[in-house]
């Protein structure tokens, strides 16, 4: 790995100041998800020294160079430095790389674990056990899933223990509340650890459930009121012995998918018979410091020579536990060209950071002509001119080998072709609803057998006519619940040849199915363990006896919720949104001293003219010269000043403190800011040649700001709301300053008739991927303005499913910034300010802090990781799709017509021969990418891409041979 990059990630086993002393990694410096609350931690709780522990209560993360790491007495913040990597946590269907700066990528799709286990009480270590020969001490745990019939699935979502304890005195106990005992370390537990195990006394450390050998304390009463085994209560005893014995007591199930929960007592009969599955991830799960036991007890302390105490020193009970106090793990992984390989997993780094626009083997994937499509709305139909299965992949040249299916309303193996394209990725997205990883659970349509025979699964459940609710419906009807009954009938199908449903019924109470057709198992619920070539994919059937594996095609299974308690995520950018009408603090105050009692607030009318509507108390308007007749300001505004003469360096000093106020108010960070220019790229010189446009076809010099008498056409995405109330005398600052302070590159249109909206066309800054892309947004002043944010609507032109061009702007049109009020910014600042924010500083920030030269950092939480080597690759892949995409941007403008901006474009495009330098740039780089491409280049004095891979290229020829087109036509 190169210097500064991350060495460690979460949940990695590490041993502590170069020692034996072992730990597990809680948070790392380069964690994309920060700790805002800061209440993860106790600030006593948290060892390191006083100033590193105070940055990461402050910011959510260590500083850069530091982890936090688990340890059996307690939590510290340590130096990278101080740590050794022993063993690096995977599970199936995890992502990983062979280094961080690999563009391949690989699938994990089996883990092995061995172990090293010592005794509790003796102290003896054995190395070398496979993970498979040992189980939890207490089971089951929270997190497993498991079946009580053949038509409920559950997960554990909370577990009761309780615990056996012998007194001083030789009284043994089940304490009333285990959770109340305390454990205490005695002062002649040994602190010297044996070789490659952990010290007696850490092991006698505080564990969230008590185990044997464990020293205890806790008040009387929990004594008193527990559950005698030998002797009885003594006041006289004090309330402290050893645990002999600690049990599940009992578990709470939450049911899939409809979440109601029951309760298990372990002494009853029904907690007997709940089964768990099977998970492909049992025996190789362990982290140090679990406590478990042999499954064959007998035989492996024979195996492994290891002293077996007798209970009939401890009351009867078993106190042979083990503690697992090292792991070694191994991956066998499918990598994205078709090999596969057995690795050690510290050998691997995970992919935490995944591409977008990664493509893995088995994938369903789908493809649309970007090139083709006019709407700019975000589409996620599925309406693709082809759907197939991705085979081998290139990653480095951003290509991959697809097996399309002949008919896309029809995903079965037997539909899809042998013949195999090379496609770019950036002609492919994820079919939205086939899009199952390997370690996904899913619901399968139930068939009442399953044969071993390949051809006869696949067979049998595609003539299934039931599937997955016709399979509970038969379950439930034969439990005869008459409130369930009639439900449950509705699902059961009518099969050819048959006028009722499969079970005949008889009474209004029961349903009787017959014994041949009904599952003994949950066979309807299954995990997968592997995608094929073909389109189908192998399920692990883990609560079957015994467990089997089914190929079945992917189109018929149905994604399992997952817990809505799981955290993660990333993408979670869509965990916030700004709710209209939501209160800020203050914010109500905040505006009496701006705005006084009679400033007039009133209902816009499409029929009042702008002089009418702008000038409460009979002010007068006087015209804005610099622009049209439908452009007006508020003389009274002007008073003291002379507007004409305003300068060009007042005008650069509005838009220096706009730009610093945006650095400042925006959820953003602009990487290597001081070298991008914001203003919007003067063409390098190219000889001009005669053009033959005539000069009605070619605008004048357009302002950057008008008023226009037209209405917003539909288009616009907020044209169908209500006009808002609103603070005249605001809008008509906000106008003012729009009209006089816009930087270079940024076009805003407002209307007559609709105050309240406002379209902004913004064109892509010097040293960027955007740079001469035109980006359009459209924003509405809401009756809460400016207490609230405008809304703000992104147009994703020609993007249409395939991908974001901008990790803020959502292809469905969402703008994910602090400043709107749709992202938690981790500062005060950074949020919206009556006061002080205006729909300038917005359009400022979107240019030059949203549309940057790395755009990939912008992602949250990913600017933790600039500067390193673990999104180098991953960066560099983001700019080229961004070139791509943005050059899209440039068709779908000079193909369309948008009114607001036509005579912009014109100017822009064809006088000023944006368009020629676009062809010119897009020539260049596709002459460059001719040899080798599996890699993007940017020229670092210039910050424009020079060169890229070969699936980038295939999208831009198309691109570009559509944009030399226009420019020959228009230049004849």
């Amino acid at each position: 790995m190169t210097a500064n990059s991350p060495l460690f990630y979460t949940e990695d086993t590490v041993y502590t100041d170069n020692t034996n002393n072992i730990g597990i990694v809680e948070k790392t410096w380069h964690d994309t998800v920060r700790d805002y609350t800061n209440d993860k931690y106790d600030e006593e709780a948290l060892d390191g020294p006083p100033e590193i522990s105070d940055h990461y209560f402050k910011w959510g993360l260590p500083p850069r160079g530091w982890t936090i790491v688990a340890e059996t007495l307690g939590r510290r913040i340590i130096p990278d430095s101080a740590l050794r990597l022993v063993d690096r946590s995977f599970s199936v269907g995890d992502v990983c790389k062979r280094s961080s700066q690999d563009a391949q990528s690989g699938t994990v799709i089996d883990v092995s674990m061995t172990v090293s286990l010592q005794h509790t009480l003796t102290n003896n270590v054995i190395h070398d056990v496979p993970g498979d020969e040992i189980q939890l001490y207490l089971f089951p745990e929270q997190g497993q899933f498991v079946s009580d019939s053949p038509y409920r699935v559950g997960e554990i979502v909370a577990t009761s223990y309780k615990a056996a304890v012998r007194l001083r005195n030789g009284g043994t106990v089940w304490v009333d509340d285990a959770l109340e005992l305390n454990v205490v370390v005695p002062e002649t537990a040994s602190r010297v650890a044996p070789a490659g195990g952990i010290a007696p006394a850490l092991i006698a450390e505080t564990t969230e459930v008590v185990f044997p050998h464990q020293t205890v304390s806790t008040d009387r009463e929990n004594i008193r009121r527990g559950q005698w085994i030998y002797g009885a209560f003594d006041f006289h005893i004090p309330p402290m012995g050893t645990v002999l014995r600690s049990e599940v007591q009992g578990i709470s199930v939450r049911w899939l998918p409809e979440g109601t929960e029951d309760y298990f007592e372990a002494q009853d009969e029904d907690f007997a018979n709940l089964k768990a599955f099977s998970d492909k991830m049992d025996g190789a799960n362990w982290t140090v410091g679990d406590r478990v036991v042999f499954k064959d007890r007998p035989g492996a302390y024979a195996k492994y020579d290891m002293t077996r105490l007798g209970r009939e020193r401890y009351g009867g009970f078993d106190v042979n536990v083990l503690i697992v106090t090292a792991t070694h793990t191994k991956l066998k992984v499918l990598w994205q060209d078709l090999t596969t390989s057995i690795e050690d997993a510290i050998d691997l780094v995970p992919y935490l950071l995944v591409d977008d626009h990664d493509i893995w083997p088995g994938e369903y994937v789908g493809r649309k002509d970007i090139t083709k499509m006019t709407a700019d709305a975000y589409d996620i139909d599925l309406d693709y001119t082809q759907i197939g299965v991705a085979q081998h992949v290139n990653a480095k040249e951003r290509t991959a080998k697809v097996r399309w299916f002949s008919d896309t309303d029809k995903l079965t193996p037997d539909n899809i072709s042998d013949k195999i394209e090379d496609v770019s990725f950036y002609e492919l997205v994820p079919h939205p609803l086939i899009s199952y990883g390997i370690g996904d659970f899913v619901y399968l349509p139930h068939t009442p057998y399953f044969s071993s025979d390949r051809n006869s699964q696949m067979a049998a459940h595609e003539q299934d006519s039931g599937g997955i609710m016709s399979s509970l419906a038969r379950a439930i009807l034969q439990q005869g619940n008459h409130q369930l009954t009639q439900l449950a009938r509705s699902f059961l199908p009518l099969r050819s040849g048959h006028a009722t449903p499969v079970y005949a019924h008889s009474g209004d109470n029961s349903a009787t199915a017959s014994s041949e057709n009904l599952p003994l198992t949950c066979d309807w619920y299954g995990q997968i363990v592997s995608l094929n070539l073909d389109g189908s994919v192998t399920v692990r059937l883990g609560f079957s006896e015994p467990v089997k594996e089914v190929d079945l095609p992917a189109s018929l299974l149905i994604g399992a919720p997952e817990d809505d308690d799981d955290e993660g995520d990333d993408d979670d950018d869509d965990d916030y949104e700004y709710e209209e009408g939501q209160d800020l603090d203050d914010s109500d105050s905040s505006m009496d001293d701006e705005y006084d009692d009679n400033d007039e607030i009133v209902e816009v009318d499409r029929t009042q003219s702008l002089r009418r509507l702008m000038v409460p108390d009979g002010r007068k308007l006087r015209r804005n010269d610099d622009d049209d007749d439908s452009s007006w300001v508020d003389e009274d505004e002007f008073e003291g000043t002379n507007a004409d003469a305003e300068t060009d360096e007042d005008q650069n000093q509005d838009v220096e403190e706009s730009k610093e106020k945006a650095r400042k108010e925006t959820g953003i960070t602009c990487s290597a800011e001081a070298n991008v220019p914001v203003p919007v790229p003067v063409p390098p010189p190219i000889a001009r040649q005669e053009s033959t446009v005539s000069d009605q076809t070619i605008s004048l010099d357009p302002a950057q700001f008008l008023i226009l008498d037209i209405d917003p056409d539909g288009s616009h995405h907020f044209a169908d709301r209500s006009p808002s109330k609103l603070n005249h005398r605001r809008i008509a600052r906000e106008r003012k300053i729009l009209s006089s302070s816009l930087p270079e590159g940024i076009y805003v249109r407002s209307y007559t008739n609709r105050l309240d909206l406002f379209r902004a066309l913004i064109v892509g800054p010097r040293g960027t991927p955007y740079e001469m892309a035109p980006f359009m947004f459209d924003i509405h002043v809401t009756s809460n303005f400016p207490a609230d944010p405008p809304d703000c609507f992104f147009h994703s032109w020609n993007t249409n499913g395939v991908g974001r061009v901008n990790p803020n702007l959502y292809e469905d049109g969402k703008i994910c910034l602090s400043l709107l009020g749709t992202w938690p910014g981790e500062q005060t600042s950074e949020k919206w300010n009556p006061e002080t924010s205006s729909i300038l500083q917005l359009l400022v920030s979107l240019q030059s802090l949203v549309l940057n030269n790395m755009p990939y950092y912008n992602e949250a939480g990913y600017d933790a990781v600039q500067g390193t080597g673990t999104a180098a690759v991953n960066a560099e892949l983001y700019s080229e799709r961004t070139f791509v995409l943005a050059s899209g941007f440039v068709v779908f403008a000079v193909q369309n017509h948008i009114p607001e901006f036509d005579s912009v474009v014109k100017y822009l495009y064809f006088e000023k021969e944006y368009l020629k330098c676009v062809v010119e740039w897009e020539r260049e780089v596709i002459a460059n990418s001719e040899g080798d491409t599996s890699s993007p280049t940017v020229d670092p004095s210039s910050g424009r891409i020079v060169k890229v891979t070969k699936g980038a290229k295939i999208l831009l020829v198309k691109n570009y041979n559509i944009l030399r087109r226009i420019l020959e036509k228009e230049t004849k």
